[in-house]
């Protein structure tokens, strides 16, 4: 505030003290509130001068630009400053030596050249700087001279030009670039590697982030992401590695640095992770899913996620087979075994019975069963009504009057007891039938490549479906299974999958090898012709329709890191 001083002072007194007073009342009169937008502050921003609070800064003047907050701003743990700028009048080279110095916070250089982002000349900045102090109440914009610099500085000065400041906000820290057209927000401690298709974000001790971080990839062909001894691939596009999967312990060293590889990397970012409350799905691609580490289950008994690229697909992760019978055994037994299908049976029946390891189910399923037990008034186990309520709250059943009907999308599970091949077989298998579920034109396709299947490979699918339990009269029930028993391995496999190892199941029994065509040597290659072709087939259509293939139905793997190059 500007004081009002009595004018009737004489003599020498009223020249000492005019001189003092007359500074302070230019400083106040010089002190303007900003033009440009702040957001996230919750105070308001005053620059020093016309120029500062307009946000047009003339370099060439090499003088600072100071701007100061009427009250101070509590800054969090893990939360930065974000500046939006251009630079013009003098191209990239106006970006070296031009440094933010934040009141007890340090100095930053702004990066003008941001070539290795894929972006052009005078891009549209958005720089964000870690905040480690508790309370930012000033800052100011530099234009430094020969041999200062901020983190981060040696380039030359260069040409000054004219920096203007655009907008302003506090917001969660991130550390990396996303690139979207001529607009880079970005970050300091990330650079190029040694070519343009790595990049790499490797923050100091003194300013990572106090938690586990997401890690946010974009490339426009094949990518993969080096953290600590771990690695994880990805088939282009964007994909997330979830901050979970970061755990302290996990990592050797800790994860930073995180090199990204890949061609077309428009965007590289750690961001602060956060796990919503059980039971609320977490979202993750499945490769994500089959490797994510059992100690970081908010629930000891199972996990919930959502697929990353389906998120109607709910993918159930079980601490055990007794878990995940507790949850989906019966639903097995009423939706496809034979002697069983629709109808609730007692745990006094199936109790001894086999299930299955690993699950899959349709909302209309879901709806018939609990509609049933309803009806029966029929005793469910806590853990079924469990899944009800998650199935309500996540949209796959509805509320319809006293009953319930189809929503949307569907149910797949795993287990954590499989080995690890038949987990992932398991993934794979669940996967195309969850896709079967949601997706009409898939239906179709399978049923034609059901209705065109050779007599002797259909009658022999058939006896195998019969040998395992399933309800071969269910027509729909029969063209899933068939399709995912195509595609749960990859192409080179099938012809040994159905034509050695199922065949030879089938061999054993004396009354079913009546659907086995010549034999030669342990193998049958009548049948695994047959569904090698069907894997091809099936394999062609998943990879245009969603770039997944036989045997894979994630974009995303996780495996320990290599010293070869991971972009092949």
């Amino acid at each position: 505030m500007c004081r009002r001083f009595p004018r009737v002072l004489k003599g020498p007194l009223r020249l000492c003290l005019f001189l003092p007073l007359a500074c302070a009342l230019l400083s106040c009169a010089a002190e303007r509130e900003v033009e440009f937008p702040v957001a996230g502050a919750g105070s308001v921003l005053r620059g020093f001068g016309g120029e500062a609070a307009s946000g047009r800064l003339d370099l060439s003047r090499n003088k600072p630009y100071r701007y100061r907050f009427d009250r101070g701003i509590a800054i969090f743990p893990d939360w930065s400053l974000e500046l939006t700028y251009v630079f013009a009048g003098a191209g990239d080279a106006a970006g070296s030596g031009v440094a933010l110095r934040l009141e007890g916070a340090g100095s930053w250089d702004l990066p003008g050249d941001l070539s290795f982002t894929g972006a052009g000349a005078s891009p549209l900045v958005r720089y964000a700087v870690p905040l480690d102090v508790p309370v930012l109440r000033s800052f100011s914009i530099v234009p430094e001279t020969e041999g200062e610099g901020g983190q981060g500085a040696g380039g030359k000065r260069g040409e000054r030009g004219v920096l203007e400041l655009r907008s302003l906000e506090i917001l969660p820290r991130y550390y990396g670039f996303s690139r979207q057209g001529e607009v880079v927000s970005l970050s300091p401690f990330v650079y190029p590697g040694e070519d343009e298709t790595v990049t790499i974000i490797d923050p100091p001790p003194a300013y990572r982030m106090e938690g586990p971080a997401d890690i946010v990839i974009r490339c426009s062909g094949a990518s993969a992401v080096e953290a600590g001894n771990l690695r994880f691939e990805g088939s282009g596009g964007d994909f997330l590695v979830p901050g979970s999967m970061l755990p302290a312990g996990l990592w050797s060293p800790v994860f930073q640095p995180v090199t990204v590889k890949g061609d077309g990397i428009g965007a590289a970012i750690l961001v602060p992770a956060s796990l919503p409350p059980f039971p609320e799905p977490l979202t993750a691609d499945p490769g994500i899913v089959l490797e994510y580490p059992q100690e970081n289950w908010r629930d000891r008994r199972f996990e919930i996620f959502r697929w990353e690229d389906f998120p109607s697909i709910l993918i159930f992760d079980t601490a055990d087979y007794a878990v995940q019978d507790r949850l989906f055994k019966r639903l097995a037994f009423f939706t496809e075994k034979k002697g069983f299908r629709g109808r609730l049976a007692a745990d006094s029946e199936i109790g001894a019975l086999h299930g299955w390891n690993a699950h899959d189910y349709r909302p209309e399923d879901l709806a018939r069963f609990y509609n049933a037990a309803a009806a029966e008034n029929f005793p469910l186990l806590a853990e079924e009504r469990e899944l009800e309520k998650i199935l309500l709250q996540c949209g796959v059943l509805l509320r319809d009057g006293g009953g319930l009907r189809p929503g949307a999308g569907a149910v797949i599970s795993v287990s954590r007891q499989s080995s690890g091949y038949l987990r992932t077989l398991f993934m794979t298998h669940e996967g195309f039938h969850g896709l079967f579920f949601i997706d009409g034109p898939f239906r179709n396709f399978s049923r034609r490549r059901w209705d065109g299947l050779s007599a002797p490979a259909k009658r022999f699918i058939l006896s195998y479906f019969d040998f395992q339990g399933y309800d071969v009269n269910d027509e729909y029930l029969v063209i899933n299974e068939f399709m995912a028993h195509v595609l749960q391995q990859p192409v080179s496999r099938a012809a040994r999958y159905f034509g050695e190892t199922l065949s030879s199941r089938i061999d054993r029994s004396p009354w079913r090898r009546a659907v086995l065509p010549g034999r030669e040597g342990d193998s049958w290659p009548a049948i695994g012709d047959a569904f090698r072709q069907e894997a091809a087939a099936f394999s062609a259509c998943v990879a245009e329709r969603w770039n997944l293939a036989a045997g894979r139905v994630w974009n995303v793997t996780v495996g320990e890191r290599q010293d070869e190059s991971l972009i092949k």
